[in-house]
């Protein structure tokens, strides 16, 4: 019951942003309901899976989760908060970030992802101080379409004391799409 709200609600939301946006889907979602309702689920979930994997692709390139951590982060959704965003001389600054919507470019049963990083570094008056474009490139090859990427950056500045931001440009290499996200922070 759970899976046909979704393939509702999903259905809905396509029709509301217009046909403009990815007649696959749709089609894709539309095929899959059908499937449930004679009780294949097995196929039923493949082909929301594929609509799944179209409208990530057709979605603008987000981070909805930035933050500085304690240490390196290991794993997807696995790190600790900082509780300040204070940093003392020569201390690695952490940072977990989460990108969403990159594209996952299918070739033959191969998946592959690029992003590539740069990052600036400002004084509190937005001054542009220095950084490096690009600096990081990630990429990714799997048998499976990887949804859940997480970037673990690490950043060690020699800065006089005072207020700065750090903004970090994730870049997608297989699309035009880019987004960017701004963390302040203190050098103690």
């Amino acid at each position: 019951m759970k899976f046909l709200v979704f393939l509702v609600f999903a259905l809905g939301f396509l029709l509301v942003v217009g046909p403009g946006f990815t007649q696959d889907a749709a089609t894709l979602l539309q095929d899959a309901a059908v499937l449930v309702t004679e009780g294949k689920l097995e196929e039923a979930q493949a082909l929301v899976e594929e609509a799944y994997l179209a409208l990530w692709n057709k979605a603008p390139l987000t981070c909805p989760v930035y933050l500085f951590v304690e240490g390196e982060p290991e794993f997807f959704g696995v790190y600790r908060e900082r509780p300040s965003r204070s940093f003392v001389a020569g201390e690695t600054m952490h940072v977990y970030a989460k990108p969403k919507n990159y594209t996952i470019l299918k070739e033959d049963n191969i998946y592959h992802v690029y992003l590539s990083l740069s990052y600036s570094v400002y004084d509190k008056d937005g001054k542009y101080l220095g950084g490096e474009d690009p600096w990081e490139n990630f990429r990714y090859v799997t048998y499976a379409p990887t949804f859940e990427l997480f970037l673990s950056l690490s950043f060690s500045f020699e800065l006089d004391p005072g207020e700065y931001t750090l903004e970090i440009t994730v870049e997608d290499k297989l699309s035009d799409k880019e987004t960017s996200f701004k963390l302040p922070f203190k050098r103690l």
